[in-house]
């Protein structure tokens, strides 16, 4: 699918610039050719309106004449009675035969036009007819025809190299601007994969607890109600993970309600702090939370910010080892609020810390669940950061162990 909208813009990009060139080069090309064509007519005209004996001396003197170009110019004039009978004429760099001659002055007096253009013989006359006589003014117009020749294979060669930059350009602008899509492409196919893969366990599980209680249906509920049990921690881990995926779609498609509004932030940390201090103690892991400044307020979706302090602190403890210690701090620094969580276990790779927000990404490659959960926890705290104008990211290593730090824009109390 990319690759048949980068071939779709390039062609269209190519299209437009092709016919932008064309008329661009066609109105040149045009505009040269009036020009040129004017020229020469304001020429005859200056030519025909002249005496023999000006003509004569405007085409031989050097100096001295106003007409001095004349004397570069191939031209030549007849004058011919009303029978058609040549009185005179005059040529200047120019040698035509007899021939040639009477087929000109032929083809100038059947076109009903006093000036015109003879292709053949590429003259270009002017026509002026008196009751005593009729005149012809011809000038060759070869170096026209030359120069325009030689424009347009300037424009072709001009317009060929310009197609060529504006397709190697394109080409690059199609990969760039198509990169986002590629990417958002990408991801959803990732999406559909990985989420088909963590659907699939628990479908299978919650089907093998039923074939079982099938096989064994004279038998009482008590003695089954471990495939019951079962089947009940598949099914809400699945609601746990539609739920997740329900939230990342909304939020991609900008369609989640955020309901923003005064909140104090030290408090919820604390109260999410509370709540998980159980699981932290069958982990036989403490939580320090006295560097939680209290009383520090923000502007945010209250919900939201409950469940990313939610997923940091479970993320923290479902990773820490036994008899150690996370350590929760929040501070406010001039007009920012910044959270650290702390906490000591497995070192993320710092190849690995630009990867752990991304949806289904889990460190362990084999994807086994021996901490359980599917992975979009990370990827939904970014979404939640996102949404309030949050920055969140991690730090990793065995001094210090791993932190995940967020700032966030505080607000005054009142």
């Amino acid at each position: 699918m990319i690759r048949n909208l980068k071939i779709k813009f390039v062609a269209i990009t190519m299209i437009l610039v092709s016919i932008i060139i064309a008329s661009v080069f066609s109105i040149i090309l045009k505009t040269n050719s009036k020009a040129m064509e004017s020229q020469s007519i304001d020429d005859l005209k200056e030519i025909i309106s002249m005496s023999l004996i000006d003509l004569v001396k405007a085409t031989a003197y050097t100096n001295g004449s106003d007409m001095k170009k004349l004397q570069y110019t191939s031209l030549f004039v007849v004058t011919l009675d009303k029978n058609g009978t040549i009185l005179s004429q005059i040529q200047n760099n120019v040698s035509i035969d007899d021939e040639s001659l009477q087929k000109a002055i032929k083809t100038a007096f059947t076109d009903k036009y006093n000036v015109g253009t003879i292709k053949q013989m590429k003259l270009r006359y002017l026509k002026q007819v008196t009751d005593s006589y009729q005149k012809i003014a011809f000038i060759d117009i070869t170096r026209e025809h030359e120069t325009l020749e030689s424009l347009l294979i300037i424009l072709i060669v001009t317009g060929t190299t310009a197609l060529l930059a504006f397709l190697i350009i394109s080409i690059f602008l199609s990969s760039w601007a198509l990169r986002p899509v590629e990417i958002a492409w990408l991801q959803q196919k990732q999406f559909i994969a990985d989420a088909s893969h963590e659907l699939k366990t628990p479908l299978t599980v919650l089907l093998a607890n039923m074939d079982i209680l099938e096989e064994n249906e004279n038998d009482t509920i008590k003695n089954q109600i471990k495939w019951i049990n079962s089947s009940r921690q598949e099914a809400m881990q699945m609601k746990t993970l539609l739920e997740e995926m329900l939230f990342l779609a909304k939020t991609d498609k900008n369609k989640r309600e955020i309901t923003f509004a005064k909140i104090n932030v030290s408090d919820i940390l604390i109260s999410q702090i509370l709540s998980l201090e159980v699981i932290a103690f069958e982990k036989n892991v403490d939580i320090n939370y006295e560097n939680v400044q209290e009383d520090l307020y923000i502007n945010a979706d209250e919900k939201q910010i409950q469940s990313l302090f939610s997923i940091l602190l479970e993320n923290a403890c479902k990773y820490s080892n036994a008899n150690t210690v996370i350590t929760v701090t929040l501070k406010k620094e001039q007009d920012k609020i910044k959270l650290d969580i702390n906490n000591f276990g497995p070192i993320i790779p710092k190849t690995e810390l630009t990867h752990i927000f991304e949806r289904f990404y889990r460190v362990e490659k084999s994807r086994n669940k021996e901490h359980g959960g599917y992975g979009l926890g990370l990827s939904i705290a970014k979404k939640i950061t996102d949404n309030h104008n949050m920055k969140i990211w991690a730090e990793s290593n065995e001094q210090k162990g791993t932190s995940f730090k967020i700032i966030m824009n505080g607000t005054n109390q009142n």
